[in-house]
This record gives structure tokens, C-alpha cells and sequence, in this order.
């Protein structure tokens, strides 16, 4: 029988080394990515492991494992497995792995032979570069059952040009234990529910779950702070309507980074065995104290459409509700009733010294992101597969948006692009709703309502823009305050307007309400630089050629980055949802 007494690290093969030094994908702090990759040993370096993940598109990948020894006769054994992990799983139990020997180290070294199953192991990423694996060899092996603890190693790290392999990993410390204000509920996982009044940090060695309405601080008698580390999971706790509310006067400062966003989903999310659905949870509440034509004076008493209980609004359009970077939500969109939803992102009475971009609404089950009152400002934000409307404003909404990416799927009940409405009872109630909107791609792939969807008495100028691909049109217009606040289209009065966009929708481009005063056709022909036609695009991105290259106009405003083009993007080089967003079709 062999005896083994001495475990030896090898040089790894070109395509190993490539995958090893490949840039990272999406990165939430609990799981296995390619920023977990390198060579694991223990602490004097007589064990080790070779990891290797390979991601998919959709979460979770294929996780190898390599090791190497040798005998004091120089016969070499090689172990190693393969398996399935999902995208928030950090440990895999009970897998089975092969032993296979001869050949030698070095460049030269020929095949393994002798590859056969012998024996069980069990894996646990217990931080950045720290592994745990347990060994179980078949008997006939004659080898005894280690555990061994591991560390990534710099060194090799470093022979490979990458010193910071496991820098782009953000998982630094290890769980200990949950804090004061919640509960602990599984291995690593914290339980939230009722109300954070003080000051907290949402840490991203721990999954964190929401349980029920969970409010950060009281409506402005209570100011709390909430922090949320780069790759922190949060997620509903699948038995109620599980949704996060930042009150008036509260601020989040969720600030992810491009290859760790912070991503909040369904506990059935990137487990390798349930599959999430819509609405399995809430969605991101932020309230504030910025203007809202549905209360115009003390105590500025607007009520949330999903629980009256809950109070926005106010006189404060500059106040910051905080920082909201990086952030997927997935699978979100309650439904209490018809007209009592609570979206992927809501935004109520918001003011325009909060910073929110690079955001993502994957499959939620109502809107995407929606605006009640408030000039909250919005720059890249990706919304895929809506249940409803892609972006959504009324009660008075004043805010920009730039860089929109949204893609309907297959069905899921997308409705419009956009939906836009000053307020649904007083449709000429001022403030008007009149945000500035630009370089928006807003692809219907056959489904859904319309591209945009002017009602209720809508300002608002729209430039810059795509619209393609809905099933219905287009653009549509209703409600005769809307057409009184837009004027005619040989005088526009400016409160409503579209300049230098393009539409492009097989069934129909234009349409209106039956009584309409002039079509949606003269409103888009009478503006500069509007198109009609085929956008020339490879998925979402411009091609050579393409009318939207240089179709557009730059935007004047300061708070706008400039660009003369049409659409989300520059050119088809220009892809600003790489690496931080899920599963976006390209």
C-alpha cells in the first residue's frame, strides 16, 4: 500500500492558468466565483488544493478541485471532483471524488492513469481565500479519512501576474455570530423583522433575511442609518410580504461595487435546488421628504399605495435619502390587491440629493422602478422581464433619468416601456410631472403594452431614446389634461415633449385616445431629430451603421453626461451592464 506523507502543489497547464486569471463575474460575497480561484494550501504548505470555478451567466457554475502528491518513491496521486454549486451555495456535502495515479510534475508530465471513484468529500469557502475540506476515502483507498484548513496563496497568486486574485473577493471576515436586532435563523444567516432603530451595517459574511415589513428608523422622529457592505445577500424569508422600507428622514447607503453588487431575492435564488418565481418577496421602499402635488402642505400626508399605515412627502426637494449603487433586486413585487404593489424599486417623495445608479429590477412581478412625487435621480439602471411597467411615474415626479436598459422576456406579463402620469385623481395638479429623461433602450421583443404610455395629465421630455419592439405601439397618449399640457403640435408649450429619438414597432408606431385633439404621430413629427425605423442593433448594442450612432442630441443639463447618440449606449463597445448585473441577454 502506498503511504502518502507528503503533498506537493504543481504547476498548473495554460488553459488552467487562463481561467484562473480571468476577470470576475458577479461577486455576492457568500458563494463560490472566479475571484475565489487560485492555489489553496495549509499553513506550512505540505497540502494544498487547486480551485477553478466556472461561472454561468445565469448564477452558479462548475466548481473543480485539483490536488496533487506524491510518495517518498515519487509515484505521484492525483484527487479530484467536479460538481454543481449554486450561485449563493458555500459548501457542498458528500461529493464524490476520483484518485488517479502515475505520470510526473513539471511541463512534461503525461496523462493520469488509474482514474477511478474512491470516496466522499465535503467543501466550505469559509472567507476570501480560506477553504475548508473534509476527506472520506473509500476503504479499499487505505488512505484515513483529513480535514484540512487552506489559504489561498499570494505567491502563486503573484507567478501568475495577478497579485490580487482574492483582493477582488470581498468576503474578508469569517461569520461569528448575529448581532443586536436580529435573529439567527440558518448556518450564517440573520433574520430582520419590525423596526431598525438604530444605526446598523448589513455585513457581507452573513445572509440576512427580511422578514415581513422591515422599516429602517420612524418617520422622521427616528433617523436611522443603514449600511450595506459590497456583495451582502438579502433576502425575503418566503412566508409573507417581505419588503425593506426606509422611512422619512432615514437614509441607505447600499453601496456595491462593480464585480460585488449588493443583491437582494427570493430565498429560493442561487440555491441549486428551488426555483425562484416572481413576487416571492417585496422589493426596496425609499420614502422621503421632497415635493408631492398629492400633499402640498403640512403635514405633507401622502400614504403609501400598498399600506396606508405609511406616510411620504414634504418640502425638502434637496435632501438625500442616502446611496443605492450597485444593486440587483430580483424576483420582487408583492401583490396585496389590484393597485396595492410593491415594485422591485419604489421611490416615494425623493429627494435629488440621494445617489442612485447602476441598479438592476430582474423579474419582478410589478414595475420595475417607480416614482411617486419626489426629483430623485436615476443614471444606469437595468430592468429585466417587468411583471409591469418598465419605469413608472406619477404624483408630480421631477427627477432625470439617463441610461435605461430594459428588455421584455417571454411573457411574463410585460406592459409598458414607460408609464407615465401626473396623478391619476387630479390630473392637473401641480407641480406637473416633468422629469428629463434620456438615452433610454426600451426593447419590447414582441411583448408587452407600449414603449411609452403618456396619461393622466404627464409632463415630461423624453430625448435621446429608444423605443422597440412592443406588441401594442410605440407611443400612446390618453386624458385630455395630457394633451392640454403638452399644447398642439404646431405650439408646444415644452411641459411635454420627445426630441431626437427613435421608434421602431412592427404592429404600430403611433396611437391615441379616440377623442384626441391631434394624433401622436403629428406630437412626434413636429419635434427635432425623431426617427422612424430599424434600429440596426446586435441584441441591445448599436452596429456600423446603425441611425443611432449619431442621431442624438447632448443633453445641456449639468447632471447629464453628455452623448450625441440614441439609446442606452455609445456604440456596440459601449456595454456598461458587464459584470455587475444578472442574467441580461446579449
Amino acid at each position: 500500500m502506498m503511504r502518502v506523507n507528503k503533498l506537493k502543489l504543481s504547476a498548473l497547464g495554460g488553459a488552467l492558468a487562463a481561467a484562473l486569471i480571468a476577470a470576475p463575474t458577479v461577486n455576492a460575497a457568500v458563494r463560490f466565483s472566479e475571484a475565489t480561484d487560485g492555489l489553496y494550501s495549509d499553513a506550512v504548505r505540505n497540502r494544498g488544493w487547486v480551485v477553478d470555478f466556472i461561472p454561468r451567466s445565469t448564477g452558479g457554475g462548475t466548481l473543480y478541485l485539483y490536488g496533487a502528491a506524491y510518495d517518498e518513491a515519487g509515484k505521484q496521486i492525483w484527487l479530484t471532483t467536479n460538481f454543481e454549486i449554486g450561485e449563493f451555495q458555500y459548501k457542498k456535502t458528500d461529493v464524490p471524488f476520483a484518485m488517479t495515479a502515475g505520470g510526473r510534475f513539471g511541463e512534461n508530465w503525461p496523462n493520469p492513469i488509474d482514474i477511478k471513484l474512491s470516496g466522499k468529500m465535503d467543501v466550505e469557502l469559509m472567507s476570501c481565500g480560506e477553504l475548508k475540506i473534509a476527506i472520506r476515502p473509500d476503504a479499499a483507498t487505505g488512505l484515513p479519512n483529513s480535514s484540512q484548513t487552506l489559504i489561498a496563496s499570494a505567491d502563486f497568486s503573484a507567478s501568475l501576474g495577478n497579485d490580487a486574485i482574492n483582493q477582488k473577493c470581498v468576503q474578508k471576515r469569517k461569520f461569528t455570530a448575529c448581532p443586536a436586532g436580529s435573529t439567527l435563523v440558518a448556518d450564517r444567516t440573520c433574520q430582520l423583522t419590525g423596526t431598525i432603530a438604530t444605526n446598523m451595517t448589513l455585513t457581507n459574511e452573513t445572509t440576512w433575511v427580511l422578514k415581513g415589513l422591515v422599516k429602517v428608523g420612524a418617520d422622521n422622529s427616528n433617523k436611522v442609518k443603514l449600511t450595506i457592505e459590497p456583495g451582502t445577500l438579502i433576502t425575503g424569508s418566503g412566508q409573507a410580504a417581505d419588503y425593506l422600507y426606509v422611512e422619512p428622514g432615514s437614509q441607505i447607503f447600499a453601496q456595491g461595487t462593480p464585480g460585488a453588487p449588493i443583491i437582494f431575492t427570493s430565498p429560493a435564488d442561487g440555491t441549486g435546488s428551488t426555483t425562484p418565481a416572481p413576487g416571492d418577496w417585496g422589493g426596496i421602499v425609499v420614502s422621503g421628504n421632497a415635493p408631492n402635488n398629492k400633499c402640498l402642505a403640512a403635514p405633507f400626508d401622502c400614504r403609501s399605495e400598498f399600506d396606508p399605515n405609511l406616510r411620504y412627502g414634504g418640502d425638502k426637494p434637496r435632501e438625500s435619502s442616502g446611496v443605492i449603487q450597485y444593486v440587483q433586486s430580483r424576483y420582487a413585487g408583492y401583490i396585496f390587491q389590484t393597485g396595492r404593489e410593491v415594485n422591485s424599486f419604489t421611490f416615494q417623495s425623493v429627494g435629488d440629493g440621494t445617489v442612485v445608479d447602476h441598479i438592476q429590477a430582474y423579474r419582478g412581478k410589478d414595475d420595475g422602478i417607480e416614482f411617486f412625487g419626489g426629483n430623485v435621480n436615476v443614471k444606469h439602471a437595468v430592468i429585466t422581464e417587468a411583471g409591469d411597467d418598465g419605469l413608472d411615474w406619477d404624483e408630480g415626479y421631477s427627477g432625470n433619468i439617463q441610461y435605461v436598459l430594459l428588455q421584455h422576456g417571454t411573457g411574463l406579463g410585460e406592459d409598458n416601456g414607460i408609464e407615465a402620469s401626473n396623478q391619476n385623481a387630479n390630473q392637473d395638479a401641480t407641480p406637473r410631472a416633468t422629469p428629463t429623461v434620456s438615452n433610454l433602450t426600451l426593447l419590447g421583443n414582441g411583448n408587452g403594452g407600449y414603449g411609452v404610455y403618456f396619461k393622466e395629465g404627464t409632463g415630461g421630455r423624453i430625448k435621446n431614446s429608444l423605443f422597440a419592439g412592443f406588441k401594442k405601439g410605440c407611443l400612446y397618449l390618453t386624458n385630455g389634461p395630457t394633451f392640454a399640457a403638452a399644447g398642439t403640435p404646431a405650439a408646444l408649450t415644452g411641459t411635454l415633449t420627445m426630441d431626437h429619438n427613435l421608434v421602431s414597432c412592427d404592429a404600430l408606431n403611433f396611437a391615441q385616445a379616440a377623442d384626441a385633439p391631434w394624433t401622436a404621430e403629428q406630437f412626434y413629427n413636429a419635434q427635432a431629430g425623431n426617427k422612424t425605423g430599424n434600429a440596426l442593433l446586435q441584441g441591445f448594442l448599436p452596429q456600423n451603421g446603425s441611425p443611432l450612432l449619431d442621431g442624438g442630441l447632448a443633453p445641456t443639463a449639468n447632471w447629464f453626461q453628455p452623448g450625441e447618440y440614441i439609446g442606452a449606449f455609445r456604440n456596440a463597445g459601449d456595454d456598461w451592464t458587464l459584470g455587475w448585473t444578472h442574467n441580461v441577454k446579449r
